[in-house]
């Protein structure tokens, strides 16, 4: 999972750092808050080889790659956890990857860097972003997914982690910190448990399934032969 900080009424993009995201004719999904087993929970947006066939509204918008997911205009309401969904061909093969956006307002934002200035006021290198250059820091960094979706993070990655931490400077936002973090662990072990779910149930009960079908084949054949042997019998006793 990865977070990414935003400002009000400016553009953020949200990555997709999936390998199979790169295949072509691949469909990719975006829906709000935690993935679901099979499809896109609360979709926005969805896309396929021939372009988008869903637009929940006019603010999103995916890559040409549908890499990344661009929200226009943002507002506080659009933050939250979203996640993309890219369809893979046969059972199971579906990969998801979880985002956390949080929108602050430039208010917020400088006030929290003020404060975290003063604290770090020994520091040479603590530089303090205003809310443009951060926006276009974060920015930067949700663009590495259109180039190389494994790369590194590079400097303007380490430039968006300072302006995601800045969130934590003010101690009314020490929360949601909190609940990234907690949220991170939960999608974590829940993806890990339905999936090993998944896999154990279908390791168990196809193998079964085949083993049952094929005792009903057999069954039916010694009962095909019995019933020749028997009619037999009855005709030679009917005899005597």
């Amino acid at each position: 999972m990865e977070t990414v900080v935003g400002h009000v009424g400016r553009k953020v993009m949200l990555p997709c750092r999936t390998g199979a995201v790169k295949q072509g004719g691949v469909e990719v999904c975006w829906g709000r808050g935690k993935p679901s087993l099979f499809t896109c929970h609360n979709a926005v947006i969805n896309s396929a080889a021939a372009g988008i066939t869903y637009r929940k509204s006019h603010r999103y918008s995916v890559s040409a790659s549908s890499s990344s997911l661009s929200i226009f205009h943002s507002r506080p309401s659009d933050s939250g956890f979203y996640h993309c969904r890219v369809q893979v061909p046969g059972l199971f093969n579906d990969q998801t990857f979880t985002v956390h956006l949080i929108i602050l307002s430039s208010r917020t934002s400088t006030h929290a860097c003020s404060e975290r200035r003063k604290r770090n006021e020994n520091l040479k290198d603590f530089v303090c972003l205003s809310p443009a250059a951060r926006s276009v820091a974060v920015t930067e960094n949700s663009e590495l997914s259109d180039g190389d979706l494994n790369a590194p993070h590079t400097a303007a990655g380490h430039i968006a982690q300072e302006a995601g931490s800045d969130v934590t400077g003010d101690d009314t936002t020490q929360p949601v910190v909190a609940l990234v973090q907690s949220a991170e662990r939960q999608v974590n072990v829940l993806q890990a448990f339905v999936g090993n779910t998944v896999r154990a149930s279908s390791l168990i009960f196809i193998p079964a399934l085949l083993l049952t079908a094929a005792y009903r084949v057999w069954r039916s054949k010694q009962e095909a032969k019995r019933r020749p042997d028997q009619s037999e019998e009855e005709e030679e006793s009917s005899a005597v």
